[in-house]
């Protein structure tokens, strides 16, 4: 949708600008206009594939050159194990949000010094390398202070290092670009336009589909949200009685990516022996997050860390008191032994008919979801984790019960 509405935004203004000076215009403007594309998100499928493959690249690297150093270090995933402890190559380390900054900024670059196109992509693609190897820079630094100063020192050197890897990718972008820099286009001459530039039948036309869409979406969503049925509200509360009950800090970075109004997390045992992780996070109406939540699924984020991805398992229905919870399985392996993880996504409304979200976590599933005139609803996720039981039966009747102790009904305010 992102994509559709930026091209929507470019296309008009290109053909407003050829209606008002031609192909000269088009040409002398085109950069500008197009420019913002280059800020629009990226498809979940691409951005998650992106994230992966650099993290894991940039761990293997910083791991094989602290080798060469004497510092034994060791690569799980995007997570460097050393004999004090763990550094994790998280989305920022990866260098991902640099690499989209020093996308733009060769672009910008090119075009404000005039380089020839060859040299253009030529800066595009060496500035894309640079910045990587900015990177493993950053993140085999953090190794060296981790392994010789502990991980207590990360806090103090994380923001430095990465500031300098950030200026130096960026200076060496530059520096590329002024030697390649080119002689000053010549100023296109000014094209002759009638008074009070005129919009023609044509530009009314892409203005009143453009005020179309917007209006048709609104009005499509709010006689769709009239008809939906708000859903029994739920809560969790961790095992009472428990003396192994854990509950854990969050990181920031969790926070920035799943954009939560409220979130909590806890280990613990039960039986002796079979461990335990749940993770709930809930979001109000009017946040535009089931996406977010749905492209950080298991299967993406947890072989990052280091856990091997065996199979998804068949989803799982369970009903505590008056909710009705449908959980999608999967089972992964951590040092030999699998690792059941089931995650439950409900939106605090549904259509008034009853029927169950499909649970899609792809392009139909989207469509359907628009056909059904749903959007930013508010939502509630709830992922469990089991490692201990070697069968898969065992983990969903253990499960059950789990969800049975930990759930509870909201209580009605005012």
């Amino acid at each position: 949708m992102s994509w559709l509405l930026a091209l929507s935004v470019v296309g008009f203004s290109l053909l407003s600008l050829y209606r008002l000076g031609g192909r000269d215009w088009v040409k002398q403007f085109a950069f500008p206009v197009c420019l913002p594309l280059a800020a629009v998100p990226w498809p979940v499928q691409i951005e998650n594939f992106v994230v992966q493959t650099m993290m894991r690249a940039v761990a293997s690297v910083a791991v094989e050159i602290a080798s060469w150093f004497g510092v034994g270090a060791y690569q799980m995933g995007n997570v460097i194990q050393l004999r004090n402890g763990f550094v994790g190559v998280d989305e920022a380390c990866s260098g991902v949000k640099t690499l989209q900054a020093g996308i733009m900024v060769a672009l910008v670059l090119g075009e404000v010094l005039q380089l020839r196109w060859k040299r253009r992509v030529a800066l595009l693609a060496l500035g894309c390398g640079w910045v990587f190897v900015c990177n493993v820079f950053r993140a085999t630094a953090l190794v060296f202070v981790a392994a010789n100063s502990g991980l207590e020192a990360l806090a103090r050197w994380h923001d430095w290092i990465g500031t300098a890897a950030l200026l130096c990718g960026l200076g060496g972008m530059l520096g590329l670009a002024w030697l390649w820099k080119g002689e000053s286009k010549e100023v296109l001459p000014h094209a002759k336009l009638s008074s009070g530039f005129p919009i023609r039948t044509p530009q009314w036309m892409a203005v009143g589909w453009l005020a179309l869409v917007f209006t048709g979406a609104e009005i499509w969503y709010r006689a769709h949200e009239r008809h939906l049925i708000e859903r029994p509200s739920w809560q969790v509360r961790w095992p009472s009685g428990n003396e192994t009950v854990t509950a854990q800090n969050i990181p920031e970075s969790t926070r920035v990516i799943l954009r939560y109004d409220e979130a909590k997390t806890a280990v613990w045992e039960e039986p002796r022996g079979v461990r335990w992780w749940s993770f709930f996070a809930q979001w109000n109406p009017q946040r535009a997050a089931l996406q977010l939540v749905r492209s950080h699924s298991p299967e993406i984020c947890l072989p990052a860390i280091g856990r091997d991805f065996r199979r998804a398992r068949p989803d799982v229905r369970i009903r505590a008191r008056v909710v009705s919870l449908d959980f999608r399985s999967y089972e992964f392996e951590q040092n030999g032994s699998p690792l059941f993880v089931f995650v439950a996504i409900q939106e605090d409304k549904g259509v008034a008919s009853g029927a169950e979200d499909s649970g899609e976590w792809n392009f139909r599933g989207r469509m359907r979801t628009t056909f059904e005139g749903k959007r930013n609803l508010g939502q509630r996720l709830l992922e469990i984790a089991v490692l201990g039981l070697n069968d898969f039966s065992q983990a969903s009747e253990a499960l059950s019960k789990t969800v049975e102790e930990i759930l509870r009904p909201d209580r009605p305010t005012g």
